[in-house]
């Protein structure tokens, strides 16, 4: 009897002791020690449609191996994940060690903030989940496209300068933006104008080149990034081609004409009026035969309010009056022209024959005068001998 006690009491000692070893390893392999110590989202807020990359971070902080099944997410009906991305079966995650998942989730197109879920299967005995709710957010803000200045007018075939504004009022990063141009007749040095990565409430100002050919409408387009999706926003002028209020200007004025006889001299000042610099000047007249000496006369360049003076010459006007005309171009090379009618008709004849004339009667002047010094020095020399013979100067100076 006493030996039935003694082995009773010894069965119930050991099954009391393994009872208790097996209960500490389940506490010990409990879902608390096993816990997600990050969670990210790229791009950190989506656009409607965009597709983000979760990473999730889990660590095993207990002392033993813990057996991890499935691991996924549960979408909700605004932004989902396909269960063919889940992780089926993970295996042992050991004690102190860290596993790492990644997962696409996509918007459906709602916009606000939702909660899908990290689901964590685990397979030993006794345990079930772990359950991590996140927030997504959903953003339809795109990025900021704003015309800040453009030129009164376009002028044909000129380089006009466009500036834009492009600025990102989401709450998360944009990256890869990048500026096209496009428009009938429309052409810029520039293919394209990269801008890079805009932070939030960032902006930057862009300045285009672009070359305008006829009436058209002229589009920026500008292509961007939000983490991988990409998306476009754009903005569109009209464009009239016209003359630009602060291209150079020039005034031809102070003008004199000359008949020579042989041909007509015309002179005078050319002022650049404009706000422009005025370059490669050249006036000549028409209606009438450039001749030598001055067909033509090149000026050169006029800064703004700038001066110069010009002469040119001419033969075989057909009427009363000239057109004298000065040209010039821009500094992207285009070609502009002014022209004012000069009336020659009573231009002032200086023939050559007249200047001959002139000249004889100068030279004869100027004969006068000279005898006139010579009868004078010979008046002196010989009052000065008939003094010298008179006080017997001449005897002594002979002898």
């Amino acid at each position: 009897m006493n030996t039935k006690i003694l082995l009773f009491s010894v069965f119930l000692c050991v099954f009391v002791l393994g009872t208790g070893i097996s209960t500490v390893s389940a506490d010990d392999s409990a879902t608390g020690q096993v816990s997600v110590t990050s969670l990210t989202i790229d791009p950190e807020v989506l656009m409607p449609g965009d597709t983000a990359i979760v990473t999730a971070v889990i660590k095993n902080s207990g002392t033993t191996s813990v057996s991890i099944g499935r691991v996924l997410i549960m979408g909700v009906n605004e932004v989902y994940s396909s269960e063919d991305k889940a992780y089926n079966s993970v295996g042992m995650l050991g004690p102190g060690d860290e596993m790492t998942f990644t997962f696409p989730i996509t918007s459906r197109g709602a916009t606000g903030t939702f909660y899908p879920m990290l689901y964590i299967d685990f397979l030993d005995a006794g345990l079930t989940s772990l359950k991590y709710t996140f927030a997504v957010q959903v953003d339809d803000t795109q990025l900021s496209v704003a015309l800040i200045d453009q030129p009164d007018a376009f002028g044909q075939s000129r380089n006009e300068e466009v500036t834009l504004r492009i600025g990102n009022p989401r709450a998360n990063t944009l990256n890869g933006i990048e500026i096209s141009i496009s428009g009938d007749g429309v052409s810029s040095k520039q293919t394209a104008y990269f801008v890079g990565k805009l932070e939030p409430d960032e902006y930057v100002d862009a300045v285009l080149t672009v070359v305008v050919d006829q009436p058209t409408d002229i589009s920026f387009d500008v292509t961007y990034r939000n983490g991988q999706n990409l998306h476009s926003n754009s903005v569109e002028i009209p464009v009239e081609l016209g003359e630009r209020k602060v291209r150079a200007e020039l005034i031809l004025n102070n003008i004199e004409v000359r008949n020579s006889g042989s041909y007509y001299t015309i002179t005078g000042d050319v002022n650049n009026a404009g706000l422009e610099d005025a370059k490669s000047i050249t006036v000549t007249t028409e209606n009438a035969t450039p001749s030598e000496p001055m067909k033509s006369y090149v000026v050169g360049s006029l800064e703004p309010d700038g001066l110069a003076e010009f002469e040119v010459t001419f033969t075989d006007p057909l009427s009363d009056s000239v057109t004298l005309v000065a040209n010039y171009k821009d500094a992207d090379g285009n070609l502009y022209e002014e022209s004012v009618e000069v009336n020659i008709g009573s231009a002032s004849i200086q023939s050559q024959s007249g200047a001959g004339t002139a000249a004889s009667a100068r030279n004869g002047t100027g004969d006068l005068a000279g005898t006139i010094i010579a009868v004078l020095a010979v008046a002196v020399v010989a009052g000065c001998a008939a003094y010298a013979w008179k006080k017997g100067l001449l005897n002594d100076l002979r002898r």
